[in-house]
C-alpha cells in the first residue's frame, strides 16, 4: 500500500532543512557583523539614552550672601544699597536693590548689573530741580490720558504677583505644546495674532499660576480706551521725540523696564511737549549730569535713540525676511511679543551673527513665548550666549526648538544649548526637563551656562554625556578680559 502522505514528509523534510540552513546562514552572517536590511536598524549605542548609574538626588535653590555673587560696586554706591542676601529662584539671583526713590527687584545677575547703571541717571530724573520744574510745568495734569493707555499697553492683567519665577518657565516640558500650536497657527497665510489675544500667551506652565488670569472685558490688548487718546498715545509728533532725546542725553535704553525711570522720563517727555517746558528747556535741566551718564550711552543702539518705533519695526523686518521670508511671525515678533523695541533690535542683530542656514523661526517663536521682561532678556540672552561661545563658528548652523529652548546645531557637528542662567541647581523641573528625547538623542552635546552649574548638577549632567562650558561672573557680550 502507497503512503500517500509520504511525499508531504518529504516535502516538510526538505522545507526544515531549508529553513535550518538559512537560519544557520543568517546567525554566521551577524557574527561576522552583516545585519538583514529589511529588518529594523539597531539603536545606534551613541544616542542611546544614558543610564551609567542613579542620578543625584533633587536639591533645592539656595540663599546666599550677595557679597559672594557680584562685586562691591554693584552692592553699593552713591544713593542704592543691596540688600545683603539674594535667593536663587528659577535659576536666577533675586536681588533688592533699595534707593531714596523706592526699591527695585533686580532678576539675575544680568539685570542687577543693568539696574546698577541707570543708577546716576536715576539720581538725575529725581533732582530737586528736574522735580520744581515738572510742578511749574502743569504736566501732570496733562498726562492724565496718557497714564490710560500706557495701563492698557503694559496689560497689567497679566502682570507677574507673588515669588519672582525667574526663567523657569522655560524649562517645563508643558509649554512645548503652545511652540507646536503656534507653529501650526504661524503657518496660516492670514493668522494675526488681533483682538483675540495671542496663542503665544496661555502657556499652560508654573510660571503662568502666578499670573492674575484677564477677565472677560481684558480679552482685546488695546482695551477700551478713547479714540482720541488712542491717536494721542501713538502719535510721534513729539512725545516719544522727547522721550528719545532725554533717554539719549541721559544715557538710558528709551524702552528700559526699570519703573522709577519709566515714570519719571514719561513726565519729562510729557512736559516737554505738552507741559510749559520746550524740550530745550528740559534738556537744559539735564545738562550737569549728562557728562556723567554719557559712557554708559554707549551699550544703547544708535538707532533705538533715533529712529521711531515704526521705522525701528520696519528696518528689524527687512532684516529677519532674509531668515525668515514669511510675513505672519515676523509681524507677531515685532508688533505683539514682551521684547521691546531695544531687545528686539538685538535679537535681529544677533541673529545676523549666527547667520543659521535653517531654524530662524524657532528664535521668533521662543521670543513670542516671554512673558514678561525677564524672560524677553532670557531670549536675547540666549543668542548672545551662542554667538560668544560659537566664534568664528557662528555660522551656518540649524536652529532647532526643543521643548521651549532653543538648540544650534553647529555646521561641525556639535548640538549647543545655551542657558543664561546664574545658578543651574538640579532641581525637580530641571532634572524632569533634561529628561527630554530632543537634549540626550544627539552624540555631540554641550550646555553653555552664562553663571554657575551646582555640583550636583554637573554630576548629573557629566553622567548624562553632556560637555560642560561657563562663563561664571560674566555678563553675555562682555568680554571677560576688558
Amino acid at each position: 500500500m502507497n503512503d500517500r502522505s509520504a511525499p508531504w514528509r518529504r516535502r516538510n523534510r526538505l522545507a526544515a532543512a531549508l529553513i535550518g540552513a538559512c537560519c544557520a546562514g543568517v546567525l554566521a552572517a551577524a557574527d561576522q557583523g552583516f545585519r538583514d536590511p529589511f529588518l529594523a536598524p539597531e539603536p545606534s549605542p551613541a544616542i542611546s539614552k544614558p543610564t551609567t548609574g542613579a542620578l543625584p538626588d533633587i536639591e533645592a535653590e539656595p540663599r546666599l550672601r550677595a557679597a559672594e555673587l557680584a562685586p562691591p560696586a554693584l552692592l553699593a554706591g552713591p544713593g542704592f544699597r543691596v540688600q545683603p542676601e539674594a535667593q536663587a529662584h528659577g535659576f536666577l539671583y533675586q536681588f533688592k536693590i533699595e534707593t531714596a526713590h523706592g526699591v527695585l527687584l533686580a532678576q539675575g545677575l544680568d539685570m542687577l548689573e543693568q539696574r546698577i547703571d541707570e543708577m546716576t541717571a536715576l539720581e538725575a530724573l529725581h533732582a530737586e530741580s528736574v522735580s520744581a520744574a515738572l510742578l511749574r510745568s502743569g504736566a501732570d495734569a496733562a498726562m492724565a490720558p496718557l497714564r490710560a493707555v500706557a495701563a492698557v499697553a503694559q496689560r497689567p492683567g497679566e502682570a507677574v504677583i507673588g515669588l519672582p519665577q525667574g526663567v523657569f518657565r522655560y524649562f517645563s516640558e508643558r509649554i512645548g505644546r503652545v511652540g507646536e500650536r503656534a507653529r501650526r497657527l504661524s503657518a496660516r497665510a492670514d493668522q494675526r495674532i488681533s483682538h483675540e489675544g495671542s496663542p503665544f500667551a496661555g502657556a499652560d506652565a508654573p510660571m503662568t499660576a502666578a499670573r492674575v488670569p484677564r477677565g472677560d472685558t481684558e480679552d482685546n490688548w488695546f482695551g477700551d480706551v478713547g479714540d482720541e487718546v488712542v491717536r494721542l498715545a501713538r502719535s510721534e509728533a513729539g512725545y516719544g521725540r522727547a522721550r528719545r532725546e532725554l533717554s539719549a542725553r541721559l544715557g538710558v535704553d528709551p524702552y528700559t523696564g526699570n519703573p522709577l525711570i519709566r515714570e519719571r522720563l514719561d513726565r519729562l517727555a510729557w512736559a516737554a511737549t505738552a507741559g510749559r517746558l520746550g524740550i530745550d528747556q528740559t534738556l537744559g535741566l539735564l545738562d550737569p549730569i549728562s557728562g556723567a551718564v554719557l559712557s554708559t550711552a554707549t551699550d544703547i543702539n544708535r538707532l533705538v535713540l533715533e529712529l521711531p518705533p515704526e521705522d525701528l519695526r520696519a528696518r528689524n523686518s527687512e532684516r529677519l525676511m532674509r531668515f525668515v521670508p514669511g510675513e505672519d511671525l515676523r509681524y507677531d515678533l515685532l508688533q505683539f511679543s514682551r521684547l521691546s523695541p531695544s531687545l528686539q533690535t538685538r535679537l535681529v542683530d544677533l541673529l545676523g551673527q549666527l547667520d543659521p542656514s535653517a531654524g530662524a523661526e524657532h528664535v521668533l517663536e521662543f521670543a513670542l513665548m516671554a512673558g514678561n521682561e525677564v524672560e524677553a532678556r532670557f531670549v536675547v540672552n540666549t543668542l548672545q550666549l551662542l554667538v560668544d561661545h560659537l566664534g568664528a563658528r557662528a555660522s551656518g548652523g540649524r536652529l532647532a526648538g526643543v521643548g521651549a529652548l532653543l538648540a544650534y546645531d553647529s555646521a561641525d557637528g556639535e548640538r549647543i544649548f545655551a542657558l543664561p542662567v546664574d545658578l543651574l541647581s538640579w532641581t525637580e523641573g530641571a532634572a524632569r526637563w533634561f529628561e527630554q528625547p530632543g537634549l540626550w538623542d544627539h552624540p555631540q552635546r554641550s550646555l553653555v551656562v552664562t553663571g554657575d552649574i551646582s555640583l550636583t548638577a554637573q554630576r548629573a549632567l557629566s553622567r548624562q554625556g553632556w560637555s560642560l562650558f561657563t562663563q561664571a561672573r560674566r555678563r553675555p557680550g562682555v568680554d571677560p578680559e576688558a
